[in-house]
């Protein structure tokens, strides 16, 4: 794969492994690869386009034209398996021919026997062998890497493909995406211009789930509709991510083209809910933050709270981050979204996060993704809406939800617990510290960090006066025995070795000046 697929030249291009610049040929090469070897990697790539950090422009385009589309399963292994898990009698028809087929699973249109239509979607057979063999091979890559280059361990290679792990796991299993269905149905159910499919229960299991069927068309197709419910349909749509993301921090983490259906009554309806992202509370709050900063365009907090959700060492150059914030920021304020590139302000500071040395959570990386595409499905239904001025709308009732949560007795008595414990035990421990200075028993351990460089000029001055030492010896022992007629030989080999480890110590210090 590694040549076929170019994953050698994707290592170059990011840095992990040399440098090389990146090109459309290699990309699409990358792209074929990742299609040609099934499902882990088709979502390895889906995964991957949602990192502007990690991998070039011209990579993050390519990848977001993976086709997760296979040849059917023949129709008597999809019948077997929702024989076997539902038993025969609840369907009175169903369509032989799929409706959508993909790398985890294929649908099928149906009529139950109660005369409601549905949609059943079958997972593919022996899919879940195959997936964890996958997994495996790419964990042992990702630990390989991040042990052999700072880049990968800077990039979180690892942390990548716990999250690849996640996803899939979740994607596999039917139960968790019913959940997932009937979770985001209540987050956006203020909405009426947004639908999401009603789950039939109680046919769900882990292999089959059984949906309402919406009929609908792709939204490019809604060019026929009035502007002003174009316009309202853009804004409840990015309303309603945005809204996801920074009150609830549980979104909806696949909102393509292929998943959102323009239905006849002019709403939007959201689809496959495998991929649903979740954000700890303090992340949530982070995130929430950054948003309403982004929509004030207020550069100094942007920083700040990207820096303190990120992982930081001695290297990373936090200034230098502020002052490349503050330089680009502005350039997306005010601009509708014909003006912008689909998740660019996420995306630029994703990587000049990187060129700094700050690794953002993955986190980040899915919300811009998501974000991002939200803003594009909007973007086909009204090119002049404005997302940033839209999250600066919302930015009162966001604050006033986040306050009113704070404000909740239980979480309230929680927080001030939690602050006033520590505070409590303060005079104890002030009192003990004050005892063990009066009694010369005060202790205070020094733990130097950022020293792996220093350790590596050291190891290198010490082996070069180690090797001069040695050639010094050699030829002066040398010369010692040349004297010495029976044993003339034993001095030239000495002479030899001398000359070839002085001639390999100069080429290193010319090669690879500071190592040996």
């Amino acid at each position: 794969m590694a040549r076929r697929g170019g994953i050698r030249q994707v290592l170059a291009e990011i840095g992990v492994r040399g440098s090389r610049e990146a090109t459309r040929e290699n990309a699409q090469k990358f792209r074929s690869a990742l299609e040609e070897l099934g499902t882990t990697y088709i979502k390895l790539g889906q995964l991957l386009s949602s990192r502007p950090d990690l991998l070039p422009d011209v990579y993050i385009e390519e990848l977001t034209h993976l086709q997760d589309q296979v040849p059917p399963v023949p129709f008597v292994d999809v019948d077997a398996t929702i024989r076997a898990d539902l038993g025969d009698d609840v369907f009175a028809s169903i369509d032989p021919e799929p409706l959508a087929t993909a790398s985890i699973a294929q649908t099928h249109r149906a009529l139950l026997k109660s005369g409601r239509e549905v949609v059943v979607k079958v997972r593919r057979p022996h899919i879940v062998e195959q997936v964890e063999l996958d997994l495996s091979v790419l964990r042992s890559t990702a630990k390989l890497l991040s042990g052999h280059s700072e880049t990968a361990s800077l990039l979180q290679v690892e942390a990548l493909a716990d999250e690849l792990e996640i996803h899939l796991r979740q994607e596999l299993d039917f139960v968790e995406e019913a959940h997932n269905t009937e979770l985001i149905a209540g987050l956006v159910e203020d909405y009426d211009r947004i639908v999401v499919p009603q789950v039939i229960r109680p046919h769900v299991t882990e292999r089959v789930l059984v949906l309402e069927y919406i009929e609908g068309t792709r939204v490019e197709d809604g060019d026929t509709l009035a502007p002003d419910l174009a316009s309202e349909l853009a804004r409840q749509f990015f309303s309603a991510y945005v809204r996801q993301v920074v009150v609830e921090g549980v979104y909806h983490a696949d909102p393509h083209a292929g998943n959102i259906l323009l239905t006849p009554d002019a709403r939007l309806a959201l689809l496959d809910f495998g991929l649903l992202g979740r954000l700890d509370e303090d992340t949530r709050r982070g995130l929430s933050l950054l948003l309403l900063a982004l929509a004030q365009n207020r550069a100094d907090d942007v920083a700040d709270l990207i820096i303190s959700m990120s992982l930081t060492t001695v290297k990373s150059d936090q200034p230098g981050f502020v002052h490349e914030v503050r330089r680009k920021l502005p350039r997306f304020h005010w601009r509708p979204l014909s003006g912008i590139k689909a998740g660019e302000s996420l995306a630029d500071l994703q990587r000049i996060a990187l060129d700094h040395g700050i690794a953002l959570p993955t986190s980040f990386a899915l919300v811009g993704k998501t974000l991002a595409q939200a803003d594009s499905i909007a973007r086909v239904l009204d090119p002049e809406l404005d997302p940033i001025g839209l999250m600066e709308e919302e930015a009162i009732e966001v604050m006033m939800v986040e306050a009113e949560r704070r404000l909740e007795p239980n979480r309230l008595f929680s927080y001030l617990y939690t602050q006033l414990d520590p505070l409590t035990r303060l005079p104890r421990h002030i009192s003990h510290v004050l005892s063990e200075i009066e009694q010369g028993g005060l202790k205070i351990g020094i733990q130097p960090v950022g020293l792996e460089e220093m350790e590596v000029h050291l190891r290198s001055i010490a082996n070069r006066v180690g090797a001069s030492i040695i050639i010094g010896a050699l030829l002066l022992a040398s010369a010692i025995v040349v004297r010495v007629h029976r044993f003339e030989w034993v001095g030239i080999v000495g002479f030899s070795l001398a000359v070839l480890i002085g001639l390999y110590m100069i080429y290193k210090i010319l090669r690879t000046p500071g190592e040996l």
